[in-house]
């Protein structure tokens, strides 16, 4: 990239012709257009693409789960860049073209509070699920309290859609029955759940809980 004085034009931005003008810190730059590749994708960046857009495409509709989830694990990333970075690492599987998310493996929330132990999930009446977990709060020395809030996040890939409640039950209440749609009746759904802080500012790694039909 180069930079120019003022012509008869003076400074330009955008795209003329095969250059590309900008301003920057008051300098005028210059820059041509980037070639077009003739050749094909390889097999790795090709696996790569689809690895990204399946990653990206699964957590979109979450953006606000992973914001909170992920505020302070995301180092000089944004909360959903870390996202995606990690999943794309660890909670892809299968062979191209055939890959697809490894649910167990997701987490929308890493943080520094205990995580979730959890006594079980599965559902109890009609379109009715039920999360159950233990106390785990020690009484000093941390700062995982009693008080911190739960979030339970459902997922159900027949519909492809998910539900998510945040701020539901203190870790001290041990179970929730949460209510779903009543046409997931009879899907598989996959139930993850995390726990955050009165105030919001710390987080727990989410926990897979497995996955249970809709009864």
């Amino acid at each position: 990239m180069g930079k120019f004085l003022k012509g008869i034009l003076g400074g330009f931005s955008g795209k003329v012709g095969a250059v590309i003008g900008a301003v920057y810190r008051g300098v005028d730059y210059m820059r041509s257009l980037p070639r077009k590749s003739n050749k094909p994708a390889t097999q790795a960046q090709l696996t790569q693409r689809l690895i990204f857009q399946i990653v990206v495409g699964f957590f979109r509709p979450i953006n606000g789960l992973i914001k909170i989830g992920y505020q302070s694990y995301r180092g000089k990333q944004s909360p959903i860049n870390a996202a995606v970075a990690y999943h794309i690492d660890k909670a892809v599987t299968g062979v191209y073209p055939n890959l697809s998310i490894d649910f167990p493996k997701v987490k929308f929330s890493k943080g520094h509070l205990l995580r979730p132990s959890i006594v079980g999930v599965e559902s109890v009446a009609t379109a009715k699920v039920k999360f159950e977990w233990l106390n785990n709060a020690p009484t000093i020395g941390t700062s995982t309290a009693a008080t911190d809030l739960a979030t339970l996040l459902l997922y159900n890939p027949t519909k492809e859609l998910f539900l998510s409640v945040e701020d539901i039950a203190a870790r001290s209440a041990l179970s929730f029955t949460l209510p779903v749609p009543a046409d997931w009746i009879g899907d598989n759904v996959h139930c993850w759940m995390s726990f955050v802080s009165v105030n919001r500012k710390e987080v727990s790694d989410s926990a897979y809980l497995g996955v249970t039909v809709v009864l």
